[in-house]
């Protein structure tokens, strides 16, 4: 006995103190270490016994703790889609390379996670999706992280996250959480290791997120967080999300409302959005974004928000409505924005303006997790924007354009508007032209150019006397409306008038109140756009612009009047 106490008193502490991430053993590739769960018997366990498929990547010498970096995938997705060479600059091996442990889960309800391959599984039975409910799908990455911490992987103080879309807003929940876990009933508690460790996230670089959960489905083309009115549905947009929620494990219909993704769907198809219904908005609104979440002790940790102008699906009010929160409540606090021709369609990412920016996001992390570049750390408010441009095919969009703040992006504001009363109806108007513009539509869409509808005569224009607009339009105006669930839709067009031909640069929709009578405010997606000198201007109003909003269920008509447009301008 006496000689192999000798014998590991003289081992290499490496023999001994080889990391195991979940007990899974490490194996040198591409220069550094992983560590994948391999089978379903050893996936670790949630807080709730749901078994998370994840793997573990490490540098490729050192026993930890190490800074960490969460490295999470968007809707419908796994693990595997940030692992790998695919990505020079965004994935597990870069990162693991530049001195972080990275953490790639599979979240619940897809793949190995008790998605519908793996939904009998030991430990499954209720492992549905919830479609990022923070009580969950949050607390199951949060729930890993403390495993992390107690196994000597992980520095509880040294916690990043990042991901794209799904994994986005994850990052941007984490961040607003801090140091506390949302519990099922809603309430907080501190974020704890299972061995009783503190555990805190540092920072976070959501890419292509979302902060409001209500919104996603519903636009009322009000400030980017607000619910009063119900929004019109984002029909397009929201039939791509459910279906491929439905790809994963859904939870049969009729039980708890966080689980009853059928349910939710129905609902929104209805149109009729009335008392029956609040009770999933309020779900959406509490649990799944950061508008219902109050702002924890000592503000949210520093965030590089990276949103797309031309994203259908999460518009730039998405990133807004955090941004702007966090600032509001200190103007100097860390909190930094990324802004791009890029994201889900139609957004095109330019492949220099995303290196670009994930270069800014990895000395964004080396800066806030590994104390090194401190002058690689955004200064509170920072904006940098590259613009969209056509042909999509074009390697980079136009900037980069830099501002201390959202706001200062645009330098003056370019003013024009009718005297003339407009009218519009639930009936709307070009249906092809409608179609030809599905929100859904792929990567450069808005590069294409169309006919214009010469019928719709509720229009404002103005000639371009060779402007940028970088930002979000605003009409302002009075509405007198009649009947109920009216909507007031709107694109704005870039029409060439040499050619005939115009271009969608953005669109928005504004929820009109029962007979609504009085001033309408109503702020667009936005973008970044060069209007030729000499083009027209154009402004777009309907009350139908389906398949991309839903159509109103009921008959209605509003006439507008007094009607101003104020393009924010560089």
């Amino acid at each position: 006995m006496a000689s192999v106490a000798v014998a590991l008193a003289l081992a290499p502490a490496s023999a001994i103190a080889d990391p195991a991430p979940f007990g899974h053993a490490c194996t040198p590739q591409n220069g550094v270490r992983f560590c994948p769960t391999t089978d379903l018997a050893s996936r670790p366990a949630s807080f709730d016994g749901t078994p998370i498929d994840v793997d573990v990547t490490l540098p490729a010498t050192g026993d930890g703790p190490f800074p960490t970096i969460l490295l999470l995938h968007g809707l419908g997705g796994s693990k595997t889609d940030f692992e790998g060479t695919r990505s020079p600059s965004y994935s597990n091996w870069f990162f693991a390379q530049h001195g972080f442990a990275v953490v790639t889960p599979t979240a619940r309800g897809f793949g190995n996670s008790c998605g519908k391959s793996t939904a009998s599984s030991p430990g499954c039975d209720h492992g549905w999706t919830r479609l990022g409910d923070m009580r969950y799908e949050i607390r199951d990455v949060q729930t890993l992280v403390g495993l992390l911490v107690d196994e000597g992987i992980a520095k509880p103080d040294a916690i990043g996250s990042t991901g794209i879309s799904y994994g986005g807003g994850f990052s941007t929940m984490l961040a607003f959480l801090k140091n506390r876990v949302r519990l099922p009933d809603g309430s907080y508690a501190p974020w704890l290791s299972p061995n009783g460790t503190p555990i805190s996230l540092t920072a976070a670089w959501p890419r292509w997120q979302w902060s409001n959960g209500e919104s996603i489905f519903l636009r009322n083309g009000r400030s980017p967080w607000s619910r009063t009115p119900t929004g019109v549905e984002a029909k397009a947009y929201a039939d791509v999300i459910f279906s491929v929620a439905f790809g994963g494990n859904v939870a049969p219909p009729g039980g708890d409302l966080s689980t009853d993704v059928t349910l939710w769907k129905q609902q929104l198809d209805k149109g009729t959005l009335g008392p029956s219904v609040q009770p999933t908005l309020d779900n959406t609104f509490r649990f799944h974004g950061v508008a219902g979440v109050p702002a924890p002790a000592g503000g949210v940790p520093p965030l590089l928000i990276q949103q797309g102008w031309t994203d259908g699906l999460f518009p730039a009010g998405q990133a807004l409505g955090a941004y702007d929160a966090v600032r509001r409540a200190n103007p100097s606090a860390p909190v930094a924005l990324q802004l791009a021709d890029l994201g889900h369609g139609p957004g095109v990412n330019h492949p220099v303006d995303v290196a670009a920016f994930e270069n800014q996001g990895l000395a964004f992390f080396e800066a806030w997790l590994e104390g090194s570049g401190s002058g690689a750390k955004p200064p509170p408010g920072a904006v940098t924007a590259y613009t969209m441009v056509c042909p999509a095919s074009k390697p980079a969009g136009g900037g980069p354009f830099k501002a201390s703040s959202f706001k200062a992006l645009a330098r003056r504001t370019l003013r024009f508007g009718t005297g003339a009363k407009l009218k519009i109806s639930f009936a709307g108007e070009n249906k092809a032209l409608a179609s030809a513009l599905s929100g859904a539509a792929g990567a450069g869409a808005l590069c294409t150019s169309h006919k214009p509808d010469k019928k719709n005569k509720a229009t404002l224009r103005t000639t371009s006397p060779g402007v940028t607009l970088i930002g979000r339009p605003v009409i302002t105006g009075k509405v007198t409306g009649k009947g109920r669930y009216g909507q007031l839709d709107a694109r704005l067009w870039d029409l060439d008038r040499k050619t005939g031909r115009e271009r969608l640069i953005t669109r928005g929709g504004y929820r009109l109140t029962d007979n609504q009578k009085g001033k309408l405010n109503f702020t667009l997606d936005g973008n970044g756009w060069k209007f030729a000198k000499g083009h027209r201007i154009v402004v777009e109003l309907l009350g139908r612009d389906s398949p991309t909003y839903g159509a109103s269920p009921t008959p209605f008509s509003a006439t507008l009047t007094g009607l101003k447009v104020a393009l924010p301008i560089r």
